[in-house]
């Protein structure tokens, strides 16, 4: 079960900082000394028989007090020792504070709680119980030194023995109730920590198998097991993969393995009572072993019976196991089995954490399923539509040269002039077809587009691409205001205007093109001009009224969609067309 220490040590590193602590309890300082040095000169009658002396020791504290503030805020970083070394001089303060006024019965052993207080917002419940022990020890010396003095504070049957009595206890009582709070606030921010850290785990980069591991190594160090395997199955592949990560003499040891026959899938994924559960193996090789397990909105944990089957519980020696359901119906699912957890505190919160931590794991695994499924599909249509393009476009030409030379090769009574002629619309042809491929493997190459900021210059250097290819007359112009976008959007941007040109080229016989991209107010829009052949309809339509009436350009159509932006297409049948994309702040913010 998961230890106290390991998050404690976690949160080390992801809750607050040593110095900000220290901060926090200098400012309380101050205001304790503040109070103490006015509550003195208002009421002097508390003071005691050394007044001079106490009036001295308070503005001695007051001073200790913004010289550890004042130096707090010079630095960034406070090591542990120091915090105990300022938590040791505390005591001794209130010790001293105690010692020239009225003893422990003074109103000064409001110092002493600071101290326990202290103790229990820097650390836990040990410390503060420990603080708690040595102020009690403290009032103890002082009430034997000055019993041990003519004047003496207690004399038998004096009531005011009775009260220091009663305070001793009450600060005992407070040192453990504090801790206690203390500890289970550090604990509650250090599994918020954990969590964060898991849900950070699975990422694009990383990959689902490394996103696995990563998962599987951190649920191995917070919950500090033996050993973790966790098993995922693609419900739409129907592939199962099983990864397992153990301790081993020169550290973590991880490997991953395909369960390929359908006896290896339900030794792994065998039916189990509930969404996260414990079990302790009773040494049997199979059967049923009673299970603790989580209820939805419920604290206590609900005992079960769980089929072991007997190749899992061959498969490794264990005492223990912990297992966790995590996945998304009809999509993927997946478990994570953890042998011989450590046994420290309740196993009812342990296994609240584990499911806690799961269903904030969960939608980051889901999000790498989808990302690989809409990858894989776009791969899919991007080969598709390559095929198509090939066959429609290349290779249908590819074969009229070919028919034309055999053509030419036939007929062997041509003159020089008819020859020089066919040759004419032969390279014709494949200067047609260079271009239709040089377009093609540019549509199929990453955009390089690390930021909005270049994306006028990537526009301009497909445009002058556009000029020297087709040698069609066409211009970049950029106005306005910088232009601000997310990268992806950008790109769209990209695509649209490589579609247009090359649908300008195939359809337009434009003999002008002009493309401009303008920032202003907030507004982001996009214009491809040209002087051609236009559409079959006349007028403004936008991309719903293109939609009614099935027509327009379907590709630039669907990159306008995923770009969130308007689209409207301006066509005067013999007299060119005119393209424009409108994003405003609202759409890209």
């Amino acid at each position: 079960m998961l230890g106290t220490q390991v998050l404690l040590r976690h949160d080390h590193f992801a809750g607050r900082a040593a110095a900000r602590i220290e901060r926090v309890l200098a400012v309380g300082r101050i205001f304790l000394a503040g109070t103490g040095l006015l509550a003195a000169y208002f009421d002097p009658s508390d003071i005691g028989h050394v007044r001079d002396l106490t009036y001295a020791v308070l503005l001695g504290y007051v001073v200790y007090s913004l010289a550890i503030l004042i130096y707090l805020r010079s630095t960034n970083r406070v090591a542990p020792a120091h915090a105990w070394w300022l938590h040791g001089v505390d005591i001794l303060w209130a010790a001293a504070l105690t010692l020239v006024s009225q003893g422990p019965i003074s109103p000064y052993f409001l110092f002493f709680f600071f101290a326990v207080i202290s103790a229990a917002y820097r650390w836990g419940l040990r410390e503060t119980v420990w603080t708690a022990v040595a102020i009690v020890s403290v009032l103890v010396t002082e009430v034997a030194v000055e019993s041990s003095s003519s004047s003496g504070w207690f004399t038998p049957g004096n009531p005011e023995l009775d009260r220091e009595i009663v305070g001793v206890a009450y600060l005992l009582l407070a040192g453990v109730l504090l801790g206690h709070l203390a500890e289970q606030d550090k604990l509650s921010r250090a599994e918020l920590a954990a969590i964060a850290d898991a849900t950070r785990q699975p990422h694009v980069h990383l990959g689902l198998g490394g996103s696995v591991t990563a998962v599987a190594r951190g649920l191995l160090a917070n919950f500090r097991a033996e050993a973790v395997a966790v098993v995922v199955r693609d419900n739409e592949v129907g592939l199962t993969h099983l990864w397992e990560v153990t301790h081993a003499a020169e550290g973590e040891s991880s490997h991953r393995r395909r369960l390929t026959t359908e006896t290896e899938q339900e030794t792994w994924l065998f039916p189990d009572p509930g969404r996260t559960w414990h079990a302790v193996c009773d040494g049997s090789p199979a059967g049923a072993t009673e299970a603790q397990v989580t209820e939805p909105d419920l604290w206590p944990l609900r005992r079960d019976q769980v089929p072991l089957p007997a190749a899992f519980a061959s498969a490794r020696r264990f005492r223990t196991v912990t297992v966790v359901n995590m996945g998304l119906i009809g999509e993927w699912q997946a478990r994570a089995y953890l042998f011989d957890i450590s046994r420290r505190g309740s196993l009812e919160r342990s296994l609240h954490f584990l499911e806690a931590l799961a269903e904030h794991v969960t939608p980051g695994f889901t999000n790498l399923f989808l990302l690989r499924r809409l990858r894989e599909r776009a791969g899919a249509a991007e080969r598709a539509h390559v095929a198509r393009e090939l066959h429609d476009g290349t290779i249908q030409s590819l074969v009229g040269i070919e028919m034309r030379i055999a053509a030419m090769r036939r007929e062997s009574h041509q003159t020089a002039d008819q020859i020089r002629a066919d040759l004419g619309g032969i390279q014709d042809l494949l200067r047609g077809e260079v271009l239709e491929l040089r377009e093609l493997m540019q549509a199929l190459r990453p955009v390089e587009l690390d930021s909005s900021e270049q994306l006028a210059d990537v526009l301009a250097k497909l445009v002058e691409r556009f000029r020297s290819d087709t040698g069609i007359a066409a211009r970049f112009i950029a106005t306005g205001d910088r232009i601000s976008l997310p990268p992806a959007k950008a790109i769209e941007i990209v695509r649209i205007t490589q579609e247009a040109l090359v649908n300008i080229r195939k359809h337009s016989r434009a003999r002008n093109v002009l493309v401009r991209l303008t920032g202003a107010n907030g507004i982001i829009s996009l214009l491809v001009e040209d002087d051609g052949l236009g559409f079959a309809f006349e007028g403004r339509l936008s991309a719903e009224e293109l939609d009614a009436l099935r027509i327009g350009p379907a590709v630039i159509k669907e990159r306008a969609r995923l770009a969130g932006a308007r689209l409207t297409i301006e066509s005067q049948p013999g007299s060119g067309t005119r393209l424009e994309i409108v994003l405003t702040e609202e759409m890209h913010v």
